[in-house]
């Protein structure tokens, strides 16, 4: 009413009312929402106000709707268990809910457009600063983690992650993000990295101290294989010429003797050759060594060299299957079939049979080892490839467990496979499969 009196009674003031929020009865009582305008408006030389007035019920709901939605939304974030921020397309700060004040300590005048780096850990600030310059000007997403002074005065770490946001039409308006303490979680990860970096110097320290007692068993393994040898050589050489000059050929007891010494010699330089052997294949120092040779001879010859540790009675049946010549690693395969033939007669009792068969099926070699002795027990068949493994039953037997686990490493370095079957007290039995090389391979291998 007072502006329509003002307007009558001054109308010269020309007073203009736009979009006033007023309230309205209807007939029957009920008030509702309008909005008012006021304007004047001249007709035939005569003044005349305007006053139009429109029913805005349904504009208020909208707006009632759009207030109740932002205080929902304002709430979640404020009560959210995460530090919840947002920047504009400047990159200041523009939003920092409850949790991340409560996290401060800090009002939000304090914290808004670049207040909030004052928390910033001071060492961590210029790397912080510069990542979030550049994630901006590229406008990506980003991880980051820096810490964080709280509000008792300790500083947290914090990963703190962002994502652009643009408007309906597509321009950049700037970044929305949030903030996690992960200050437990990086402390234990410090502590376990830590614990890593010196467990790792400790552990180095150690491999470096075996590297040098390797290096040192080498050397006295080498020594002593020379030193040994060289007085081995002699007392073999030795008995050699009592066996040629001697005339105690009638004499049994002497005879079983100088037999007994021969396999002593053998004995002990056999042993050499295995720690030899092993020292190499742990350095791994041995070379493939091809060469082309008569298998059936070559197997003649090693039955020859195992002849005078045989017992009683005892016979190797050698038979063979396919062509004779073969090409593959002579000094690989002669200590395999050495060391095998030498265990089948070692464990096998005086008058039993020991059985050699090889097969040449061009591009393989297939060799068998069947004795009729002692067996292995079930129970340890699993460990017979172990280094230094000798079963329960050959207590009594001489051996230290060396020669089959050098053979299964010389297999396996001639590319290929070994296995075996046994029962304890009915014997046991090797099966060997090797790769048969071409005329073609050799000669390239040779050069």
């Amino acid at each position: 009413m007072q502006y329509r009196e003002k307007y009558f009674n001054n109308p010269e003031d020309g007073l203009v009312v736009r979009g006033m929020e007023l309230y309205a009865r209807k007939e029957n009582g009920e008030v509702f929402p309008v909005e008012v305008s006021l304007d004047h408006h001249k007709l035939d030389n005569e003044k005349l106000a305007v006053a139009p007035i429109m029913d805005t019920s349904g504009h208020v709901c909208d707006r009632e709707i759009v207030t109740d939605r932002e205080y929902w939304l304002k709430s979640m974030a404020d009560n959210a268990p995460v530090m919840i921020w947002g920047a504009g397309p400047n990159g200041e700060c523009t939003y920092l809910n409850k949790t991340w004040l409560t996290f401060t300590g800090r009002s939000l005048e304090e914290e808004l457009g670049t207040g909030w780096e004052e928390s910033v850990y001071p060492n961590d600030l210029p790397r912080t600063a510069a990542f979030y310059s550049k994630v901006l000007e590229n406008r990506e997403p980003f991880t980051i983690q820096y810490r964080l002074k709280r509000h008792d005065g300790k500083y947290r770490w914090v990963q703190d992650t962002g994502n652009p946001i643009y408007t309906p039409e597509g321009e950049f308006a700037g970044y929305v993000g949030y903030c996690i303490d992960i200050h437990d979680q990086q402390i234990t990860q410090e502590k376990l990295e830590n614990l890593i970096w010196h467990r790792t110097k400790k552990l180095h320290k150690v491999l470096r101290r075996e590297k040098e007692m390797n290096a040192l068993k080498s050397r006295f393994v080498s020594m002593a294989s020379h030193e040994l040898r060289t007085p081995l050589s002699i007392a073999l050489s030795s008995l050699m010429l009592v066996e040629q000059y001697g005339s105690w050929e009638k004499d049994e007891r002497v005879v079983k003797h100088m037999k007994r010494i021969k396999i002593s010699i053998n004995s002990i330089s056999t042993i050499l050759d295995d720690f030899l052997s092993l020292d190499k294949l742990e350095q791994g120092k041995i070379e493939e060594e091809l060469e082309a040779f008569d298998l059936l001879n070559f197997m003649y010859e090693v039955i020859e060299e195992v002849k005078l540790l045989k017992k009683k009675r005892q016979h190797i049946y050698l038979s063979h299957k396919g062509d004779r010549k073969v090409i593959m690693d002579r000094k690989k395969l002669h200590y395999i079939m050495k060391n095998l033939l030498s265990n089948a007669i070692k464990y096998s009792p005086e008058d039993a049979d020991i059985e050699l068969n090889f097969e040449n099926n061009d591009n393989d070699i297939s060799i068998m080892v069947r004795d009729h002795g002692i067996g292995i027990p079930e129970d340890e068949q699993k460990y017979m490839f172990n280094i230094f493994f000798r079963a329960k039953n050959t207590q009594g037997i001489s051996g230290i467990g060396l020669g089959l686990t050098i053979v299964n490493q010389y297999v396996g370095l001639m590319k290929g496979n070994i296995n075996f079957t046994s029962k304890e007290g009915d014997g046991t039995t090797f099966n060997i499969k090797l790769p048969q090389y071409s005329y073609e391979e050799y000669t390239h291998h040779c050069g």
